[in-house]
């Protein structure tokens, strides 16, 4: 799968789709659907962002679709979560829900996932180590049995 950099200087007003994976250091306003979303600290996204993984350093205002997602110490989110599961760096800032579902991306399973402590309204904690380094190369998705969301003040 390929890699894709959307730099710092380039404001995205629309739909992003790639098969692939996705770092962005500019803006996007509307839609991005890819494999792996690396969101970085300057970066921001208006509107929906939907991904296997997804790792925000950055803004995100609006939807985050995904089966794994870690909002990091310098993430600012405002809106809706949908995930299988969550991890939240302390000194994140999230307002808004979370959903804890078994098929984030509507793959297949419709069902929900049993939850695992209700809805996250505020910035939380949690034992995996948020992804660090702004120079990260992407790494694929590996499936993992049992892991759980688990957010706490």
């Amino acid at each position: 799968m390929s890699e894709s950099v959307i730099a710092d200087d380039l404001h995205i007003k629309g739909e992003v789709t790639t098969l692939g994976d996705i770092e962005l250091k500019g803006t996007l306003v509307g839609e991005v659907t890819c494999r792996t979303l690396l969101i970085a600290e300057d970066a921001k996204v208006e509107g929906t962002a939907t991904a296997e993984k997804v790792v925000v350093r950055g803004a995100v205002d609006g939807q985050i679709n995904g089966i794994r997602v870690t909002l990091t110490s310098s993430a600012k989110v405002k809106g809706e979560l949908v995930c299988k599961a969550l991890s939240v760096d302390e000194e994140a800032y999230f307002d808004g829900t979370s959903q804890r579902v078994n098929d984030p991306l509507g793959q297949g399973e419709s069902a929900p996932a049993k939850p695992a402590s209700g809805s996250v309204t505020a910035s939380g904690n949690s034992n995996n180590k948020p992804d660090k380094g702004s120079s990260e190369k992407l790494q694929p998705l590996a499936a993992s049995a049992g892991s759980s969301a688990r957010a706490g003040h």
